[in-house]
């Protein structure tokens, strides 16, 4: 079966032939004959290029048929042309051999062993006309039978050669097409199996492949819409996008040839659930907070009721220490309601490109005034030229937090920190090998660390191991860290020390080394 795009390359290829054929004629024997006849070739030419014109439009459905009448009128040509140029001396009939790979490929064996009988029998023909001089009378004037033999036998073994390559060539065509033909079967039939919607995009925006999740997501119209923010994007990106009241979270990358490959998912239920989740959870963290505040005010307040009754009572005076009592659990007690305000309030992050070097070292210096009497001193391996987007006042506050309990865990010795860029390894103090996802800081002191259900706890709110200890220094560095979108985790060993591990997870807050 012959398709219509196939039929047009065909009917164009024969054309180009003959008229080609007729020009290169044309000025190589305009000069050896009757003018009328050299026009002949040029005039034959446009000829079948305008029938085959007529042939695609008449023959479109019909496009077997077409092909046949576009061919016998070739073969007419051809033979015109032989017979005035020599007949069976010609070379032109060795252009019956074109139509041969064309009908081999459409009807296999037999279109081949027809266009090759055709042809043969045109030779025969041509074996039996002698022509004279260009422009004199034709006249049949056989050839002597050896050389039409000979003739006839060439132009055999010319055609059935030519009939068994293109065949050859014609199946290994057709196994190849057959087996891309089952490839592409089966990756659209697992392209359409996925349940996300998966588009390709030529470089002018037009629409090459849309599997079936893709048209179960999106309507026609917000497909058109979205393909038209797509066309917008530069590079490989990955967000989400409004349309209507649905959010949409794709991908995006763009092939060397400009095509683009988009993988999408509808999360409008997903982000429906994740803020409901985010409600419970918050609900469910301000009774664990409500908690664990009645807990720690009710200590002081107890105290405080206390003494108020004994001042109250005849059985004591008032007395300076007493007054001390009270005034100190006051002030405990403003000191847990005043950090829990702190703690609950949603972090508002002002991030700037900050010296990470130079945050490190304020910080330890400011917490080192406190401890005047400890011999540990700060190694900040950090280079000078490593900067990161953070909230430097926030940043510099969870090295407060960090940097006042590696002091208070340790009387002597150095706190290091080091940064560990992203695929460098480094061994921590419990014998683990940390291999970095990211641009990662480490901060470890030598102290004298914490046990199992110590460092499972230490992020916990109100957990603490000091007598005078609130528990908030830690909490409060778990929230400035996630509200970075860093990652971080704590590996410690007792009596041996402690590694503070912080990833720099989020692309907006990876460095940039000047």
């Amino acid at each position: 079966m012959v398709s219509t795009k196939e039929l047009r390359y065909y009917l164009n290829f024969i054309s180009f032939t003959v008229i080609v054929v007729g020009l290169v004629a044309y000025f190589y024997l305009k000069d050896l004959g009757p003018p009328k006849f050299v026009n002949l070739f040029i005039v034959a030419g446009v000829f079948v290029a305008l029938l085959n014109f007529a042939v695609y439009f008449l023959f479109e459905r019909k496009t077997s048929a077409g092909f046949w009448v576009s061919t016998l009128l070739y073969d007419f040509v051809v033979a015109v042309m032989s017979v005035l140029t020599g007949g069976i001396e010609s070379r032109l009939p060795y252009l019956f051999a074109f139509p041969i790979p064309f009908a081999v490929h459409f009807q296999g064996l037999a279109g081949g062993l027809i266009q090759s009988l055709i042809a043969l029998a045109v030779v025969f023909s041509l074996s039996q006309i002698g022509a004279g001089p260009l422009g004199e009378q034709v006249h049949l004037s056989p050839s002597p039978v050896i050389k039409n033999l000979s003739y006839f036998a060439v132009y055999t073994l010319v055609f059935a050669f030519l009939t068994a390559i293109a065949l050859y060539f014609r199946n290994i065509i057709k196994g190849q097409a057959k087996d891309l033909l089952d490839y592409k079967l089966s990756s659209e039939e697992i392209l359409n199996s996925v349940p996300s919607g998966i588009m390709t995009l030529s470089r002018d925006g037009e629409l090459l492949f849309v599997n079936r999740s893709a048209n179960e997501i999106l309507t026609t119209e917000e497909r058109n819409q979205f393909v038209k923010e797509m066309l917008k994007l530069r590079g490989a990106v990955r967000r989400e996008i409004q349309l209507g009241e649905r959010i949409i979270g794709f991908s995006q990358k763009i092939l060397e040839n400009g095509t683009r490959m988009v993988v999408f998912q509808d999360l409008t239920d997903y982000k429906k659930m994740e803020e409901e989740r985010k409600e419970l959870e918050k609900l469910a963290f301000l009774g664990e907070l409500a908690g664990n505040l009645a807990h720690e005010i009710r200590n002081p307040v107890q105290a405080i009721s206390l003494a108020t009754e004994l001042l109250l009572s005849d059985r004591t005076t008032p007395d300076k220490e007493l007054l001390r009592g009270v005034q100190h659990d006051v002030e405990r007690l403003s000191e847990i309601v005043n950090r829990f305000l702190h703690y609950a309030k949603i972090p508002e992050l002002r991030p700037e490109d900050v010296s990470l070097k130079k945050i490190v070292e304020s910080a330890f210096n400011c917490v080192k005034k406190d401890f005047d009497d400890l011999k540990v001193k700060l190694v900040n391996e950090i280079p000078e030229e490593y900067t990161l987007r953070a909230d430097a006042i926030k940043l510099e506050e969870f090295f407060l937090n960090i940097f006042r309990n590696s002091l208070e865990a340790q009387s002597e010795g150095n706190i290091e920190v080091r940064l560990v860029k992203r695929g460098g390894e480094f061994r921590l103090v419990d014998g683990y090998i940390y291999k970095a996802s990211w641009d990662t800081l480490i901060v470890r002191d030598y102290g004298v660390g914490m046990d199992e259900e110590t460092l499972r706890r230490a992020k916990e709110l109100f957990f603490t191991t000091k007598k005078t200890g609130t528990g908030f220094g830690l909490a409060f560095c778990d929230r400035i860290v996630k509200s970075h979108g860093w990652k971080w985790q704590i590996h410690s060993v007792k009596n041996i020390g402690t590694d503070v591990v912080v990833e720099f997870v989020s692309h907006e807050n990876q460095n940039t080394s000047r």
